[in-house]
């Protein structure tokens, strides 16, 4: 497949910036939960997975950018041919979705004990409604 020229720039933009991201954090423990790097502006974005990366970030700062200087100056024609221009570097976090535990229903070891005969003394109608549907569940769990 032949892409367009357009397409060719982004992908070769977006790997010199994983490149150049991926070396700053060389060696450290917190690259295990580098996801990705993006640039927002005058800014190059560090996205981990976990809050604890960032804060590892924070105190490794300088030590990131010094081996990105060391980086940038072998491959300074590259990066800036890719426009991949910045001036800080910054860390975020974005959380990962947890597992959804299924949980096997299981029965109740105790009888309801409302009977659903209460008083809806709300006077928003979408509530009213809640109570409504919550009232008439519990009636029809105690006609069984």
């Amino acid at each position: 497949m032949i892409l367009p020229h357009f397409m060719h720039i982004g992908m070769a933009r977006h790997r010199a910036i994983q490149n150049i991201a991926t070396v700053g954090l060389e060696g450290l423990a917190l690259s295990s939960l580098f996801r990705y790097a993006k640039i927002r502006g005058n800014v190059l974005f560090f996205v981990f997975k976990h809050q604890t990366a960032k804060f590892e970030f924070v105190y490794k700062k300088e030590d990131i950018k010094a081996k990105m200087r060391g980086y940038y100056s072998l491959f300074k024609e590259d990066l800036k041919a890719n426009n991949v221009l910045f001036k800080e570097i910054e860390a975020c976090v974005i959380a990962e979705p947890k597992e959804v535990l299924h949980v096997k229903p299981t029965t109740l070891l105790y009888g309801e004990r409302s009977t659903g005969d209460f008083d809806i003394t709300c006077t928003d109608p979408k509530l009213r409604e809640l109570f409504t549907s919550i009232q008439q569940t519990i009636k029809a769990e105690r006609g069984k």
